[in-house]
């Protein structure tokens, strides 16, 4: 260790003295300096200088050595009990053992030699507190030797364990992620060069065990009398859980721009679907069976019912799509879904589950739950490719996801139900990853895909108030995690899909009914739907002579159906004359897209149902005999 006079002058010192190495550690320190600081020997000897005097700065050995002047530094210790003291210390090269080593001579500012009244120490620990919350640490980066000295909490930081030595900057880089280096080495010499006495930036850092960290970065350029750098001063910043919510904020806010922009189509779009669909099963009907026609048509019926899906899917990953949300239990839909996909998949596939026994339930949307699974089972089994052997594994298991976490930032905490769906396929690089939820954004060949898929599930999970993240490789699968809030709710018997309802037969009876609708292709076609249920049918194209026969005549309609989206009065707004002209008219309206706010105006204007089209040929009729049913029974009553 260090020499026996450097020693003796330790013990011989009247003062509190410390002797440091070159990278700050305590190798000895006399009794006055575990006086002064309240440590004994074995303490100081585990703590650095900066600990104890965080002002410290290691010296400059590249500076002229014949300057024998000794430069007195003002600053605070801290003591071992937390207070803190005002003092003055000097630090002088010495000749020890190890080599390179500073002396370091302390002296309080008070004559009394006392640490600061209590009070400061709370302070001070709140301090500590926040610096350590606040995931901060101090470097120095020494120009000339080009290395980098670290304190404990940058170690802590860079998720190093700590070294005794002054690491070359080089070291440190290797920290930095790839993609960053290049233009953090330029930014740094362009600042050092332009004269800049200080620089700022944010950049990823690449931890050991794969994850990647932000961190902000302010460093103080330092010059000798020539202009010349000699060494920056900084410290770095955790920003990793900012970076993360800010990510995550533009990403919502990124859906929500194309959640608008679809269900601003999605009505004009679905009048047309309506239109498609509508006449064409008429037409099926009408004609005889062994008409030729009926082939082409049925095609025609095919590619509308596609084209409805397609909406739907838009409307589900803007969250404008209806979600019926009840208390179930994961498994049983998981697996109904993956039932009715097995036949699809290549026999070569192989799907492997593992759930977890007593999960509790969750508040979900069965039929979204299938569409989840759906997407994720046939992506996995397009990146496993056509002809291949792979495997699709797939997990339910309990989670306690922490508030904030790096992983999940936007979820509350609390428990989760977990849904895993990993593949043995071709996995993604990272371009693809940061992409992988965007809408309309395929890497499958054209007709292979619409690109929906993916942002499709990350539109359910954000509606049932949970999250999905994805891990990939390319060559090593990939693995999406859905998290899914737990309840505590004792679970209810899961209801049928709505596509697995039967139709009922419907009679009008001759019940008397107005539509509104400023699509004339629509007053037609749901005029000649309603007409073949037995209802007698009024179509308007204007909602305001509508409500002018109306008044005319209050008593020739049992019922009124109308477009909500219409030019110069909604039919919000027709619900609302309706109620003025006669209150037990029912009202029953269609739209291209219903929101939530949408049905809770519903309910206050005095709306009987909504019906979502292009669905509108198969519900009115149903909906229309339940409404004139009720309102009859209560009459009766």
């Amino acid at each position: 260790m260090e020499s026996p006079s450097v020693r003796l002058s330790l013990a011989q010192w009247p003062a509190a003295a410390l002797l440091i190495d070159r990278d700050g550690y305590v190798v000895a320190g006399n009794r006055a300096a575990e006086k002064l600081f309240g440590y004994n020997q074995l303490e100081l000897r585990e703590v650095t200088i900066d600990e104890l005097i965080p002002a410290w700065r290691p010296l400059d050995r590249s500076a002229d050595l014949s300057d024998t002047s000794v430069r007195r530094h003002r600053a605070t210790g801290h003591c071992h009990d937390g207070s803190t003291l005002p003092l003055r210390f000097i630090q002088l090269f010495v000749d020890a053992a190890e080599g390179d080593a500073a002396l370091v001579v302390i002296t309080p500012r008070n004559s009394a030699g006392q640490a600061t009244p209590i009070r400061n120490r709370h302070s001070e620990e709140r301090l500590r507190a926040a610096v350590r919350a606040g995931r901060i640490g101090t470097w120095i980066w020494d120009f000339r030797k080009d290395t980098m000295w670290w304190d404990r909490a940058m170690y802590r930081l860079w998720d190093q364990d700590r070294q005794r030595g002054v690491m070359p900057v080089a070291s440190a880089a290797e920290l930095l992620h790839p993609d960053d280096r290049p233009w953090i080495r330029r930014l740094v010499a362009e600042q050092v060069a332009s004269g800049a006495s200080e620089i700022s930036l944010e950049c990823r850092l690449l931890l050991p065990n794969g994850l990647i960290q932000w961190i902000s970065v302010n460093g103080q350029i330092e010059r000798d009398s020539s202009g010349q750098a000699t060494r920056m001063i900084g410290a770095s910043i955790d920003v990793t859980a900012r970076k993360n919510a800010e990510d995550a904020l533009h990403h919502s806010q990124k859906i929500e721009a194309l959640g608008t922009l679809a269900g601003g189509i999605a009505h004009d779009f679905n009048n047309i679907l309506l239109a498609i669909a509508g006449n064409t099963r008429l037409a099926i009907q009408e004609l005889p069976l062994d008409h030729p026609v009926q082939s082409g048509l049925a095609e025609v019926a095919k590619a509308s019912a596609r084209a409805t899906d397609l909406v739907n899917r838009i409307l589900t990953f803007s969250r404008q799509n209806d979600c019926r949300r009840e208390i179930i239990q994961l498994q049983p839909a998981v697996e109904d879904a993956l039932k009715l996909l097995r036949a699809t998949l290549p026999a070569m596939i192989e799907i492997n589950c593992k759930f977890t026994a007593e999960l509790p339930a969750v508040r979900a949307d069965a039929t979204q739950i299938h569409q989840i699974i759906i997407n994720l089972v046939t992506n996995a089994s397009h990146a496993i490719g056509d002809g291949a052997a792979g495997s699709i594994n797939i997990a339910l298991d309990e989670v306690h996801v922490a508030q904030g976490g790096p992983l999940t930032p936007e979820l509350k905490a609390g428990r989760y139900l977990r849904l895993s769906v990993s593949d043995t396929g071709s996995g993604m690089d990272k371009i693809t990853l940061d992409r992988v939820f965007d809408p309309f954004f395929t890497t499958k060949p054209v007709g292979r895909g619409t690109g929906l898929g993916l942002s499709v599930v990350d539109g359910i999970m954000r509606a049932h108030e949970g999250s999905v993240l994805v891990s990939s490789e390319l060559g090593r699968g990939a693995t999406f995690r859905l998290y899914f809030p737990a309840v505590e709710a004792a679970p209810v018997e899961n209801k049928p899909v709505p596509s697995q309802v039967a139709t009922l037969a419907t009679e009008g009876s001759g019940r008397r009914v107005m539509y509104i609708d400023d699509e004339d292709s629509l007053v037609y076609l749901m005029t000649r739907v309603l007409q073949r249920s037995g209802y007698r049918v009024t179509g308007f194209t204007d909602a305001e002579q509508a409500l002018q026969v109306l008044k005319e005549r209050p008593g020739e309609f049992d019922a009124v159906v109308s477009d909500l989206s219409m030019p110069g009065m909604s039919g919000f707004h027709v619900a609302r004359a309706i109620q003025e002209i006669r209150r037990d008219l029912p009202v029953i309206i269609t739209s291209g897209y219903v929101r939530a706010e949408d049905r809770e105006t519903a309910k206050a204007v005095g709306v009987r149902d909504v019906v979502l089209k292009p669905d509108t040929v198969e519900e009115l009729a149903q909906v229309l005999e339940r409404v004139l049913d009720a309102g009859e029974s209560n009459l009766l009553k």
